[in-house]
């Protein structure tokens, strides 16, 4: 895979740690490295309610203290001396998932899920020598950006699945120029583009959003958010109509986390609204008296329900014979499992900071069993791997189905 050259040595500042975007136009595009801690100190925090308070508004805390919890009696647990919390996750889920990055040897990825009608997270697994994964918020997004651009392009009026440009260059060109210039020139659709994931027509209906609206749909998705200690995406203006046009083609300089890439599939899947993701079932005081218990908590309508529902079409598209669909994963699941319903958006892109490698993305939903779910799949994979980004998803959701029907038939 050819590594995306992006407006000189910028993407080569990005690193494990987030970004500040300075708003003052004298320092348009500069980008000033910030460390994101998950580490607390617990004597910071005096009283249960203090501690409570804390662990409700903010995600961070709440996936701190998880990666303390022990299995008890079929639950996640979490003790100290002042609370007791009981988490969403689903243990049989997780525990299976670990298993599968061990038997293929996942070194450097991550998988999240959450329950789409909810918010809930139900698993949250990153490799065993890099445990954190799923909320480092650095990876670049790749083509999973396609998401935005056609969710702003539909939204907005712009286009629609139908609409269709003539474009340079082949599907996984990287150039704006070639795609302006080339003499290979291709009548494409939106629907097709977002299925086979071409460059030239994102990148070409960016520049027809302009820079305005897809900054805008871009936040309403997530990006730049700072609330909740949660891991959003991050990125910066582009410079120009070029950079511009390779930001809506998911090769700018936008970057997420597994977390924040779940929740952008939640927010399609639930009809454009977003809800609060947590890792919080329960929380009872030291004497056994239940101060917390889940209730689903909307963030915000990102997208009407039509424009979710075009999406979705498309996302489906992807698995059915997009990029997707002659994966052998993804092979074996449709022949397997034909009722299982699930779509998706890949993203491939050379990833610059640690490790360097095949940064592989897909980003999607599962119906089965009157369940709905969200998740997001990762794998940065050098010259030798034994399992794509992609595929991780299509394993994970065998899994899921046989749990389910395994459930069911009990």
């Amino acid at each position: 895979m050819k590594k995306v050259q992006v407006l000189g040595s910028l993407l080569l500042l990005f690193t494990l740690f987030g970004f500040v975007v300075h708003n003052d136009s004298e320092e348009k595009g500069k980008i000033e490295r910030k460390e994101t801690s998950f580490e607390f100190k617990e004597t910071e925090i005096k009283s249960s309610y203090e501690k409570l308070n804390k662990l409700l508004r903010d995600f961070s805390y709440q996936y701190y203290l998880f990666k303390k919890a022990k299995l008890e009696k079929g639950k996640y647990v979490y003790h100290d001396k002042d609370l007791t919390i009981i988490f969403t996750v689903d243990p049989q889920f997780q525990e299976i998932l670990e298993k599968k990055f061990k038997y293929f040897k996942i070194k450097y990825g991550a998988y999240v899920a959450l329950d789409a009608l909810t918010g809930k997270v139900l698993a949250t697994v990153s490799s065993l020598d890099y445990p954190d994964l799923t909320i480092k918020r650095t990876f670049p997004t790749a083509s999973t950006f396609k998401i935005i651009t056609a969710a702003t392009a539909i939204e907005t009026g712009i286009a629609d699945l139908n609409t269709s440009f003539i474009c340079g260059g082949h599907d996984d060109s990287c150039s704006p120029s070639v795609w302006l210039n080339s003499k290979y020139r291709v009548k494409r659709n939106m629907k097709d583009s977002f299925a086979f994931s071409s460059n030239p027509f994102f990148g070409n209906l960016g520049r027809l959003i302009g820079e305005e609206n897809l900054l805008k749909f871009a936040e309403k998705f997530g990006f730049n958010r700072k609330d909740y200690g949660f891991p959003w995406g991050i990125m910066r203006k582009p410079l120009d109509g070029y950079d511009l046009a390779l930001m809506a083609a998911g090769l700018g300089e936008t970057r997420t986390s597994p977390f924040h890439e779940a929740l952008i599939a939640l927010t399609i899947e639930n009809q454009g609204i977003m809800l609060k993701p947590s890792l919080i079932e329960k929380v009872y005081d030291s004497d056994g008296k239940l101060l917390f218990s889940f209730k689903k908590e909307k963030l915000a309508k990102v997208v009407s329900l039509s424009t979710a529902n075009k999406i979705k079409t498309m996302m489906l598209m992807t698995v059915k014979y997009g990029t997707v669909s002659d994966r052998k994963y993804f092979r074996k699941l449709k022949w397997q499992y034909p009722n299982l319903v699930i779509g998706g958006k890949s993203g491939t892109l050379s990833e610059l900071t640690y490790p360097e490698g095949r940064c592989e993305w897909f980003t999607g939903f599962m119906e089965y069993g009157g369940k709905k779910i969200a998740f997001s799949s990762l794998a940065v994979n050098g010259s030798k791997y034994y399992l794509s980004g992609y595929e991780l998803a299509a394993v994970a959701s065998m899994d899921f189905v046989k749990l389910n029907s395994t459930f069911a038939k009990n």
